[in-house]
């Protein structure tokens, strides 16, 4: 009686701690290098009662410091290396966390939507090398000079 016992509890323990064991906390980004990493976030603006141009305006405005928060907060859980966390390099120098935010003021806005209630944006904001350099970790690379029909090209 007592093996039977043992052996269903066996049978249900072991499953359990199994779903248990694969159950994560919370999401840090394992790219220490950023090469390819674009940041998505939505932002939303409330509008109380009705539309008007300064109200639509304001939730615009509201929906856009939202985003730019989302992503802020999205770049604090980022990993510098095996140890480190963007947001414990901004305790130790708040100038980073200046820098930090000044990037991310250029985010893309990919969508804006109106809803029942307010406005919804869609932003986007590529980290690579400029971002590492905006932070410190690396050189800013230099913008590629385009070659072409330019007017300073066709002078010679």
């Amino acid at each position: 009686m007592k093996v039977n016992f043992y052996g269903r509890l066996f049978l249900l323990v072991i499953p359990v701690l199994f779903l248990l064991s694969c159950e994560s906390g919370p999401e840090v980004a394992p790219h220490a290098d950023w090469a390819d990493v674009t940041l998505h976030a939505v932002g939303i603006g409330q509008i109380q009662g009705e539309w008007s141009l300064s109200d639509r305006i304001q939730a615009v405005q509201d929906a856009k410091v939202d985003a730019y928060a989302k992503l802020e907060s999205q770049i604090m859980m980022l990993q510098i290396d095996s140890k480190k966390t963007i947001s414990e390099l901004v305790a130790k120098d708040e100038q980073i966390g200046k820098k930090i935010a000044s990037f991310v003021r250029g985010a893309r806005i990919v969508r804006t939507d109106n809803r029942e209630n307010g406005v919804e944006i869609l932003t986007e904001l590529f980290l690579g090398e400029n971002f590492k350099a905006t932070i410190g970790l690396a050189e800013r690379k230099p913008r590629p000079v385009p070659r072409g029909n330019t007017p300073e090209s066709s002078r010679f």
